[in-house]
């Protein structure tokens, strides 16, 4: 049984696509980041001196222009923005007039201060940096580390030049008792193009996104063969299937086992003893994942037979978390309550149990002497 004392980079690269084949099944489908709010809050408390601060997001979905812009009323301040590095880059915040000046009133917290911005040429100027720090925030979060905003073109004062329908999301800023609103509409293309980004980036295994929680099975096992469609139909009770490769002496009552999850190989080990079902993992298995499908749940099916396919003797199945499966490791030692090869075998065809047997000494061979299937 050749096995390692440390991971090969093949070992560790099966393990990985193994999490992050779990990691997809649980979540299902793609999703954006969590956006970071808290720590945007505590940035904006810190900026302005305020004791209260919170922003608050809704999704409006789909809508055309006037429906995204009208409860801005006459007075729309209109601001593309390019975000990379996206291929398709386009999104807009649109706000009004008197969104911008209560902003003013907050920031200053003086009436004669802010009624200096009032003026049409110098509210533009506040709004350039309001827009300005919005790039700044968006930049300095952890939300997506790689993307970058930054202002493009001049603030339009109306939604005129804009067709189609886009994604909106209304931001909803409370600063110490004032609310400021202002939306951000994504165009189709744009939002596709992040989607597509994230999910390629997304593609790099992260160890620190699965869950340990999530509930794995080991297999045991202890011998396999090669078997053609015709020898397997000719299969019953009593029949004695030869195995190419076998860890047990049914002689001496040695065992050793392999431990796979769906069909990767990852641990050999051996029984303590042959009551206790104590098993203690010696190394780290270096074989390949079977080019096969995986594995159903025990009793399911067996799925269609090619010509030739492979038949387990497996001992048991044993269920662990992941977080258990990553501290596993040489020197490891797992019960699997009084299970030992001397008390028979599952054949295992395809991933599905399709009979039962033992191993026994046929001359100079070894093999499984069936008795159900």
């Amino acid at each position: 049984m050749a096995v390692a004392a440390e991971p090969s980079s093949n070992w560790l690269k099966a393990r990985d696509e193994l999490l992050s084949s779990l990691q997809e099944q649980k979540e299902g489908m793609f999703s954006f980041p969590v956006f970071p709010k808290q720590e945007c809050e505590q940035k904006l408390k810190d900026k302005f001196h305020m004791e209260e601060v919170e922003l608050s997001f809704e999704s409006r979905g789909l809508l055309s222009v006037a429906a995204a812009v009208q409860e801005y009323g006459e007075h729309i301040l209109l601001q593309p923005f390019l975000a990379n590095p996206f291929e398709s880059r386009e999104f807009y915040i649109v706000s009004s007039e008197e969104d911008l000046q209560a902003l003013i009133r907050t920031i200053f917290n003086d009436s004669s201060l802010a009624s200096y911005f009032y003026e049409k040429d110098r509210l533009l100027g506040f709004h350039y940096y309001f827009v300005a720090e919005i790039c700044k925030l968006l930049q300095e979060s952890p939300w997506i580390p790689s993307m970058s905003v930054k202002v493009t073109g001049d603030v339009a004062f109306s939604a005129r030049a804009l067709e189609g329908e886009y994604h909106v999301i209304q931001v909803s800023c409370r600063l110490d008792g004032s609310c400021i609103r202002f939306s951000i509409l994504v165009p189709e293309t744009t939002a596709q193009s992040a989607c597509r980004f994230l999910e390629e980036k997304d593609q790099a295994f992260d160890m620190q996104k699965v869950d340990l929680q999530t509930p794995i099975t080991l297999a045991v096992e202890v011998g396999f063969c090669q078997i053609s469609e015709e020898d397997w139909h000719q299969v019953v009770p009593g029949s004695f299937i030869l195995l190419d490769a076998c860890l047990y002496d049914p002689d001496t009552g040695d065992a050793g086992a392999f431990l796979s999850i769906q069909r990767t190989r990852f641990f050999g080990g051996r029984f303590l003893d042959k009551q206790s079902g104590a098993f203690k993992i010696t190394g780290l298995q270096e074989m390949q994942p079977e080019d096969a499908p995986e594995e159903p749940s025990e009793g399911g099916p067996a799925t269609p037979l090619p010509s030739a396919t492979k038949i387990v003797a497996e001992v048991a199945r044993y269920s662990l978390s992941v977080g258990e499966f990553l501290k596993l490791g040489p020197g490891s030692v797992l019960q699997f309550d009084g299970v030992h090869p001397t008390l028979g075998v599952d054949i295992i065809l395809n991933g599905a149990k399709v009979g039962r047997g033992n191993i026994i000494a046929l001359q100079d061979v070894l093999g499984i002497r069936v008795l159900e299937v």
